[in-house]
């Protein structure tokens, strides 16, 4: 890091999810300063002033070249990942990136194996592991894992690779209640179209002796995430974003993070994307691996691809088709 006060932090794509989830952490940090900008957009003015930051570029390589950064934040889609995080640990700055790091998980590998050649910090943004109610649930099983661990995430309608975009984080969930790795995977997806799939579900048996189910359907009629887990005598029953329960030898406790009981958090705090920002800049300072650094991001989407393998659905990315959201964000960067 620089010998400056404050953080200077550049920030690659400021879309919706960005101006959701990151930006509104970044500006309540006292010791970060947003220093630079990379947008698309003809007139980044407006994304200038509204967040503060202190110049705008039309490409990452011209950000890395004007500003001695200490770290970037790469907030595009994930078709743009690979270039722009490769370009930050070429130049020694340290990086936290949207999930997933990039499409394919070999190039998730080269990244994280550059990371560590380059000695730097790479972060990817799996933001429910730092959400307080997946925490309070995990935490019930300490060191051991959950002995079976069920995950769910529904939503209506269905989208280009929405088992990879969206149940990505049961996935991630499900190695990290479990502990260990997986070795054994059975899956079944539903719909005609495979890279449009209807949804995925699968049962994933971890070296630890522990189990994973994955259920991730988009024919449910309604938006639902939610885990259950169960070992050594006690149970967890999250349902995200609002409310753990933890039983304990037949004793129940709720928490409950409604906007009253929570000072009126939002989708920013009770899904942990403010706590994954600050567990990056923290390892900003002590250096130590993040809890989902770009090596074990590789292992998550490892396991997705035996997921999808099993399943039946591609690997790779459709040519010429990508997530129709993603395309609206990339016009609003």
């Amino acid at each position: 890091m620089s010998t400056q006060a404050r953080t200077r932090v550049g920030v690659v794509g400021a879309g919706n999810i960005a101006s959701i989830a990151q930006l509104p952490t970044l500006v309540k940090r006292e010791d970060v300063e947003l220093a630079a900008l990379v947008s698309r957009r003809p007139d980044p003015g407006p994304l200038v002033r509204r967040w503060g930051f202190g110049a705008a570029y039309g490409a990452v390589e011209d950000m890395l070249k004007a500003e001695a950064l200490d770290a970037v934040f790469v907030l595009t889609p994930r078709s743009e990942h690979a270039p722009a995080v490769e370009a930050c640990l070429r130049g020694d700055v340290d990086v936290f990136c949207e999930k997933p790091l990039v499409p394919a998980a070999d190039e998730a590998e080269r990244l994280a194996d550059l990371a560590d050649e380059r000695g730097r910090i790479l972060m990817v943004d799996f933001n429910r592991r730092y959400a307080p109610v997946y925490v309070a649930g995990r935490e019930a099983f300490g060191s051991t894992g959950a002995t079976f661990c069920v995950a769910q995430k529904n939503r209506p309608g269905s989208e280009y690779r929405a088992t990879f975009e969206n149940a990505i984080h049961m996935v991630d969930l499900l190695r990290w209640y479990c502990g260990g790795e997986a070795v054994e995977v059975t899956a079944h997806a539903t719909g005609d179209d495979p890279w449009e799939e209807d949804g995925a579900a699968a049962i994933i048996r971890f070296d630890t002796g522990n189990t994973g189910v994955l259920m991730a359907a988009r024919t449910a009629g309604a938006w639902n995430e939610k885990l259950d887990a169960y070992g050594a005598g006690r149970s967890a029953e999250v349902r995200a974003p609002e409310s753990v329960s933890i039983t304990v030898d037949g004793v129940t406790t709720t928490r409950n993070l409604s906007s009253e009981a929570f000072g009126w958090a939002t989708a920013t705090e009770t899904l942990g994307f403010a706590e994954a920002v600050h567990h990056f800049l923290d390892r900003l300072t002590d250096r130590r691996p993040p809890l989902t650094s770009g090596r074990d991001a590789v292992a998550t989407q490892r396991l997705l691809d035996r997921v999808l393998a099993s399943a039946g659905l591609p690997a790779s990315e459709q040519e010429g088709r990508q997530w129709a959201s993603h395309a609206t964000n990339a016009a609003q960067r």
